[in-house]
């Protein structure tokens, strides 16, 4: 009983996740749904336990619980993004002005429950718990993606979400199963160790007998991390789900779930390929895996950027932007190293600062035009200058120029491709931060370079002031980036070996 006592307070945090989102779904049910702000207070003081929990063990030994979990820095990192991710997401639901104030108490109770799911995906070796985290995650966010269920615009991202999720899921399980039956495991350090784990066959055999089984398979996984991450071809839900999901739920699809899905891709692949003794089979063929999504990486910015280009919702916009941002991060994947992980994972730290900014930027402007054109804007910087001036700070850090969090996230990738011999990826990343000025800066214009408008803006000074600190921390990381950097690179490991 002890034992099992000691495991379940090694998994505190997702302990208190799950009791939370029980607590506010009772609490929203016996209240009738008349105090959803009061249901999102109690949300809040869930995921701030959980995070005090999170940093309370960042500094304990890494350890397996029930044979499943894994309780590590390199989980920790991203189990700390996504409830920082989730309190600004549930601020931003209390704040929106064109959301109702009752009767939307299940809203927190899907956010934990994807925040569950995270915990457990980021969390683990085992491809069936890593399946049944991302699912619990794909559920929650389907259920959000259309939570306003009047608006046909909100019911179409839903349907599309579910279609587009269920085949990737089916890819997705249907590779796990042919690793499982090349290797006879689910556990991804078995699954390379082979023999020194007690298995008959390891991925390492498998890949000297016959690679081509093992290259269907792993194509079929990364098929379905590529689906979460928005990667080319796998993007063509993001732009409708984004624009019909309501905007914190679409801040919640580009900062926390895309996050987490790097998060599993960098595990999957870091378990599998780099490991400290790895075979040499196993080192050639993750060159050959960099290599692929290196290509990736370079269509997926391409394309996202081109077309941003021609968008006049701020959403679809910001959407395709992040499909772009998927690309600048598959650049440290790319390099099939722990420095350009830890590159990876700096901009992932970095882009939540600046999306999650960009996207309160629109959600404070939605509650004050009703539309989120960039038309809509013309003028509006004059009325609202606290809130433009920290949209413009975000727009920098989005283009990657400086003094701002997003160049030294570029900047860091730039060196690791580099130093991977990946210089045309580089390159193409360049150019693609270029064309991409063209379009963050078409809002900044329609703000300022325009006569006032006439509509005004209520105050919001708690919103207002929130957005403003994630502004001044995206320009104030650039010069204090240490800190960051250096979290990025030991939360890497456990994970490499390294």
């Amino acid at each position: 009983m002890n034992s099992y006592l000691d495991q379940l307070g090694s998994i505190a945090p997702e302990t208190t996740l799950i009791a939370f989102s029980l607590i506010v779904l009772v609490q929203d049910l016996l209240q009738k749904g008349r105090n959803s702000i009061a249901v999102g207070g109690v949300t809040l003081l869930g995921l701030a336990i959980a995070l005090i929990q999170l940093l309370a063990a960042s500094g304990d030994p890494a350890r397996t619980v029930f044979g499943m979990v894994v309780v590590d820095r390199f989980a920790s990192f991203f189990k700390i993004f996504t409830v920082a991710a989730l309190m600004a997401v549930v601020v931003f639901v209390m704040s929106d002005r064109r959301e109702r104030k009752h009767g939307i108490g299940e809203y927190y109770f899907l956010l934990l429950g994807a925040a569950v799911g995270i915990f457990f995906m980021v969390g683990t070796n085992n491809l069936l718990l890593l399946m049944l985290g991302l699912e619990l995650l794909s559920l929650a966010t389907y259920s959000l993606a259309g939570f306003h269920k009047s608006d046909p615009r909100s019911a179409e991202a839903s349907m599309k979400y579910v279609i587009f999720g269920g085949m990737s899921t089916g890819v997705m399980l249907y590779g796990i199963s042919l690793l499982y039956g090349l290797t006879g495991t689910l556990d991804l350090s078995a699954m390379a160790g082979g023999a020194a784990a007690g298995l008959s066959s390891s991925l390492s055999a498998q890949l000297v007998a016959s690679p081509i089984p093992v290259a269907i398979a792993v194509v079929l996984v990364l098929a379905g991390f590529a689906y979460k991450v928005s990667v080319v071809p796998f993007h063509f839900w993001t732009p409708d789900v984004y624009e019909g999901a309501p905007t914190p739920v679409t801040t919640f699809l580009a900062v926390a779930s895309k996050a987490a899905g790097f998060g599993a891709l960098l595990r999957f692949l870091g378990a599998l390929f780099l490991k400290s003794g790895a075979s040499d089979s196993i080192a050639h063929y993750g060159g050959r895996i960099g290599l692929l999504v290196a290509i990736l990486a370079a269509v997926t910015m391409t394309l996202g950027n081109l077309a941003a280009l021609r968008q006049q919702s701020l959403k679809r916009m910001l959407a395709y932007s992040s499909i772009a941002h998927a690309g600048y991060v598959l650049v440290g994947v790319a390099t099939m190293t722990s420095a350009g992980f830890s590159a990876a994972m700096y901009y992932l730290a970095a882009y939540y600062l600046m999306n999650l900014g960009a996207f309160g930027f629109l959600l404070y402007f939605e509650g004050v035009t009703g539309s989120d054109t960039v038309e809509s804007l013309r003028g509006m910087g004059w009325k609202a200058p606290v809130v433009s001036v920290a949209m413009v700070a975000f727009l920098v850090s989005l283009t990657g120029l400086p003094p701002t969090v997003g160049f030294y996230g570029k900047y860091l990738l730039f060196v690791e491709g580099w130093r991977a011999d990946l210089g045309w990826l580089v390159l193409v990343a360049g150019l693609n931060s270029v064309v991409s000025l063209f379009y963050y800066f078409r809002v900044a214009k329609a703000l300022f370079l325009n006569d006032a408008s006439e509509r005004s803006a209520a105050p919001q000074p708690v919103f207002v002031g929130f957005l403003v600190l994630l502004g001044i921390a995206n320009i104030g990381l650039f010069f204090y980036a240490s800190p960051m950097v250096a979290w990025a690179k030991s939360s890497l490991d456990i994970l490499t070996g390294t």
